[in-house]
């Protein structure tokens, strides 16, 4: 199954995350904590998430939700280390963290694409919408 990285500034705030959102999940995948920082401060560190990664993607993918542009940027780079391959199954998605891990977990089925689930998850940025 695909796997799921939360990447927030917070590491506290990424397990938040994946707490309220794991009751909309209805199969085993692995959802891995990318967060914080291995300091006392706030922030993201491409080797936290590299190290998410790897335990995530199981050899289907792994989806990268992240709170903020650095988280994102700090995703990409991450994305540097892994070899070729491995980098075509990681995919970062456009979506709301916790919008987009809410989707992520009631979508993520066997046989899903990771393709199919990341299109779901970015169709989540329409739900924080007022209009």
């Amino acid at each position: 199954m695909i796997g799921l990285i939360i990447v927030s500034h917070n590491r506290n705030l990424g397990e938040e995350i994946i707490n309220l959102t794991s009751e909309m999940k209805s199969y085993p995948f692995k959802v891995v904590n990318g967060s914080g920082t291995s300091g006392d401060y706030y922030g993201t560190e491409p080797n936290i998430i590299l190290e998410a990664i790897k335990v995530a993607d199981e050899g289907d993918g792994a989806v990268i939700l992240c709170d903020l542009g650095s988280a994102v940027m700090n995703a990409q780079m991450s994305l540097e280390f892994l070899e070729p391959e491995q980098q075509e199954r990681i995919i970062i998605a456009d979506a709301p963290i916790v919008e987009g891990a809410l989707v992520a977990m009631s979508a993520n089925c066997p046989g899903i694409s990771i393709g199919e689930l990341v299109e779901e998850i970015e169709e989540s940025r329409g739900f924080s919408k007022l209009d």
